[in-house]
């Protein structure tokens, strides 16, 4: 069992207090916004990455960034399909890597029939001093809640 699937009091423990204080509630948002589908919130802390592009818009890594109706349609589209529908997601660590954040949690989610138990990751960098989120993944290594 890793450090990030054991039990934690607090997954900031590592942050300073100056990041704690403003990751912290980026990051109850953004597991709000992914657990209940909240993606015309989303869309306002997704970093829009040519990763996550490349997701949404068929391999398009290159497209402008979506405005909220084009986001929020393209999230719709996806997720549940052939994106990873996150169903609980607990948040057990938060760290620093290099110039970034990873926001490391154990939860559920399914896709079309299938259905997994495990690690969720999301990537977290500060863009004018405000968190932006890169897509999540999941691993199929299961975890426990």
């Amino acid at each position: 069992m890793t450090a990030a699937c054991s039990a934690q009091t607090d997954p900031y423990a590592t942050l300073t207090e100056e990041q704690r204080m403003i990751l912290r509630p980026a990051v109850e948002r953004f597991v709000k916004d992914v657990t209940k589908q909240d993606w015309k919130d989303m869309w306002e802390i997704q970093d829009q990455t040519p990763n996550m592009k490349n997701e949404l818009l068929e391999g398009n890594r290159g497209a402008p960034d979506l405005n909220q109706a084009q986001y929020v349609r393209a999230m719709r589209s996806i997720v549940g399909v052939e994106f990873l529908r996150v169903r609980t997601f607990q948040v057990r660590e938060v760290k620093a890597d290099k110039d970034n954040f990873i926001v490391i949690g154990c939860g559920t989610a399914t896709r079309e029939t299938w259905h997994q138990t495990g690690f969720i990751i999301a990537g977290i960098r500060l863009l004018d001093g405000k968190p932006k989120f890169d897509l999540w993944s999941m691993t199929s290594n299961s975890c426990s809640n």
